[in-house]
């Protein structure tokens, strides 16, 4: 173990008296020096580059509603505002977005690109009273479609009697169709089939697409060619779906070999700071076709570069910093409309928060693939690459129903395991991790997935079993050894009826699953960190596609399907309280051995081994200590691991954290040992795991037998610890998270939150204020960011609540 506690600390000395003055005067050290900015974008930065570029559109837009248009367009230009519009968060009340509503349905079809760009602008909007007119534009764009024997058979042209057809216009066409075929309006498969024909067909031998004829391929048109094979392999599924007979997980056909060389293609040429192959006329429209490209195939990095990420930083950069609107060359793009509208959905649509993601692992690519959705999820080269893609269609159906369900726009991604960090990992609040093989997972591997587990993280184990796929006896034995490493205090379980993935959004019946099904997971401070489902929940998923539209599956498939999604749903709902990060936040990846070497004037923290469950949470310390330091630049060093009440340990630390979930009694020794700690006015702060009442009688007893002469009277909720007035925040108003009590029947998991002071105890000794008892939990709030099983404060409060009590104590 690098840096035992002994080691680490072994500078403090015997006489404590003299610490607090000491750390005092590193405290306004500390809390003078300055805080140097940040460099890297984020999100409040790119919301406000958004809000600017949506008012820019507001100041061009005419008296009708609409955008000025080109010529030989009627209204191509409006719909693409429009769509910017939707995308960047507009009010589907605002007054000028119900003018551009209302102007685009005076428009009947005329050019592929403005049908195309109305539709997508239709669908996205979602009125019933929209459903002819897109019904409309699927029947003239289909009739549009080169015929078979024609020239670029499959493609569109510009009009019906104007061009023979190229990918720009294709692209559209494809995007205005797919978008039909989610919002339940029925897209013959034959255009999909046609369409895919011929984008395989105009392909280079390297693997990219030009515009025309040309031999030389660019950036622009290898995203249109990814994209729309992608969009027409999804939407092929889908609508199979509805003649399917039966389930059957392990029937897929391979991944699509187009995809692949295309996005082999794409991470070797990709760059963000032009249109490769192309011309800086079109990098507007590039940098929009590779959003498209990155979140249909889940794709955070693409040629080992964060995409969206240098997108946003360019973007925020070339912004018109007076006005709000982008600018590029040629003749399209030099239209400030154009390029904003394209701007704003790369920044709007690329943004979306990520909910859940999928594992890519050597060991998960050797079985059978369960998803006939591959086909149109293809493979690549770089750090999000794989040789085959299983989950992909899957998570994109899961992710659609969440969605709806919860009333906002989502994204999954892929996350390769080689070179992966728990950072990398925490970008996802789920991993998904699915196959019927051992899983060869090297240590460090191991060691980064119980990171992500101890920081918040949540893994769901599926299991390729059953429905078609055999027997994934390896898998589920690898997957139970995982959890015993991780683990040893606990086992892989079947979870009670009690438990909320039953119900957390929905109530889900596992026998529609299969007559034996249980989901099992393993328990880890006050909540399951990691499931295991014995038949898979992705191939479940995979199917949902008819479910959206409100059609029903064949008897056989229909209820199975039902209780996977939902069974998908609840994981999701369970894990993240439905909060999740902004796409931009940096994840909170801590490990004890990263805590900087102290310097004299550091506080040492640690937690007390008195048996109750307190190994549950090695990981809240650190992450106090870490939020502690980077908010309020005081250096609190977390020590590694519980450390034993004697004088010689506790000698060693600055503040004293004992936490629990289960009863407990101190020997004869600790209990000497923590009186002469507290006589000495050493600071101790405790809470309950969960709240648990039998921690919270234990540490009562134990306080009463070494202080009998004092007891732990309620902090007002103006006292000076909830202020800023030694350093500190302004914690009178934090929120106070309660899960409500539900049996399942019936009943989605809603977390109640209340705002107010912190709900603390204190003890004098000596005149002086040492120990500190929250009756509400602040370890698993530290511990487990935000789970719906945690009672207590949120993350971010948790831990500035524990500051506060530092700093108070200190400079009394």
């Amino acid at each position: 173990m690098k840096n035992s506690s002994v080691q680490r600390f072994s500078y403090w000395g015997p006489n404590r008296l003299a610490l607090p003055l000491v750390w005092t005067l590193t405290l306004i050290a500390f809390l003078s020096a300055p805080v140097s900015a940040r460099a890297d974008i984020d999100a409040i930065t790119v919301q406000r580059s958004i809000d600017r570029g949506i008012d820019y559109l507001r100041k061009t837009q005419t008296q009708r509603g609409g955008w000025q248009e080109y010529s030989g367009y009627n209204c191509g230009l409006t719909a693409l505002c429009t769509l910017a519009w939707i995308n960047a968060g507009v009010s589907r009340e605002d007054p000028d977005f119900i003018r551009a509503i209302e102007y685009l349905r005076t428009f009947p079809p005329a050019d592929t690109y403005s049908v195309s760009l109305q539709t997508l602008v239709f669908c996205a909007v979602g009125a019933l009273e929209d459903v002819p007119r897109i019904r409309r534009n699927v029947q003239w764009l289909s009739e549009l479609q080169k015929p078979e024997g024609a020239r670029n058979a499959g493609a569109w042209g510009y009009t019906k009697v104007r061009g023979y057809g190229d990918p720009s216009n294709s692209q559209f066409a494809v995007l205005a169709l797919g978008a039909a075929a989610e919002r339940g309006v029925e897209v013959s498969p034959d255009v999909f089939n046609a369409s895919a024909a011929y984008w395989r067909r105009v392909q280079l031998p390297g693997g990219g697409w030009s515009y025309g004829s040309g031999p030389r391929p660019s950036g622009s048109m290898t995203c249109a060619g990814i994209g729309s094979l992608i969009i027409c392999g999804s939407s092929l599924n889908d609508l199979e779906d509805t003649a399917a007979g039966q389930l059957n997980c392990c029937g897929g056909d391979p991944s699509d070999e187009a995809v692949d060389r295309g996005l082999e293609y794409l991470s070797k040429i990709f760059t963000i700071n032009a249109n490769p192959g192309g011309e800086m006329l079109s990098y507007y429209y590039y940098l929009y076709a590779v959003e498209r490209i990155g979140r249909l195939s889940g794709r955070r990095l693409i040629g080992n570069r964060d995409w969206y990420r240098e997108g946003a930083e360019r973007l925020v950069g070339l912004q018109d910093q007076f006005q709000g609107f982008w600018k590029g060359g040629g003749v399209v793009e030099s239209n400030r409309d154009v390029a904003t509208s394209f701007a704003l959905l790369f920044l709007a649509k690329g943004k979306r928060q990520v909910v859940i993601s999928r594992l890519d692992h050597p060991s998960l690519r050797t079985g059978v693939d369960p998803d006939p959705a591959n086909a149109a999820f293809g493979r690549g080269s770089g750090a999000d690459a794989s040789s085959s893609m299983p989950l992909s269609g899957s998570l994109h159906s899961l992710v659609r129903h969440v969605e709806r369900d919860w009333s906002r726009e989502l994204t999954w991604q892929t996350t390769a395991a080689e070179h992966a960090t728990a950072a990398d990992l925490l970008k996802s609040p789920v991993l998904v991790i699915a196959g019927n093989q051992s899983l060869d997972f090297d240590a460090g591997l191991r060691d980064h997935l119980k990171a992500y587990l101890d920081q918040g993280g949540t893994i769901l184990f599926d299991a390729l079993a059953g429905d078609g796929c055999g027997d994934a006896a390896a898998f589920e034995q690898s997957v139970s050894s995982l959890c015993s490493q991780w683990y040893p205090q606990a086992k892989l379980e079947r979870l009670p009826p009690s438990h909320p993935v039953w119900f957390a959004e929905a109530p889900a019946d596992p026998a529609n699953i299969a007559d034996d099904y249980w989901m099992f997971g393993v328990g880890a401070c006050c909540r399951t960190p990691v499931f295991y489902s014995p038949r898979s929940l992705a191939c479940r998923w995979s199917r949902g596609g008819p479910l959206l539209r409100g059609a029903d599956l064949p008897p056989g498939v229909h209820a199975g399907v039902v209780a996977g999604v939902t069974l998908g749903e609840n994981i999701l709902a369970y894990a993240t309280g439905r909060e999740l990060k902004d796409k931009l936040d940096n994840s909170m990846s801590i490990l004890a051995e990263d805590a900087p070497i102290p310097t004299r004037g550091a506080i040492p923290i640690a937690a007390g081994a008195v048996g109750a469950g307190e190994e549950q949470v090695n990981r809240a310390l650190p992450h106090a200590a870490t939020i502690i330091r980077e908010k309020i630049a005081v250096e609190v060093i977390a020590v590694d691991k519980p450390i034993a009440l004697t004088d010689q340990s506790l000698a060693r630390v600055g503040v004293l954290y004992l936490t629990g979930q289960t009863e407990f009694e101190l020997d004869a020794e600790s209990r000497r040992a923590l009186k002469n700690y507290i006589d000495r006015e050493g600071i101790l702060l405790a809470t309950p795991i969960c709240g648990n009442e039998a921690f919270a009688t234990s540490l009562r007893r134990e306080l009463a037998a070494i202080a009998s002469d004092a007891k732990l009277e309620p902090m007002p909720s103006d006292h000076p610890a909830w202020t800023t007035r030694f350093g500190g925040f302004d914690l009178t108003n934090v929120e106070i998270r309660t899960p409500n009590e539900t049996s399942g029947a019936g009943k989605s998991v809603e977390v109640a939150r209340r705002s107010g002071a912190p709900l603390m105890e204190a003890m004098q000794v000596n005149g002086v204020d040492t120990v500190f008892f929250s009756p509400l939990d602040l370890s698993c709030a530290l511990e487990s960011q935000n789970s719906i099983q945690c009672p207590g404060y949120a993350t971010a409060d948790a831990a500035k609540i524990v500051a506060g009590v530092i700093l108070y104590a200190l400079q009394q």
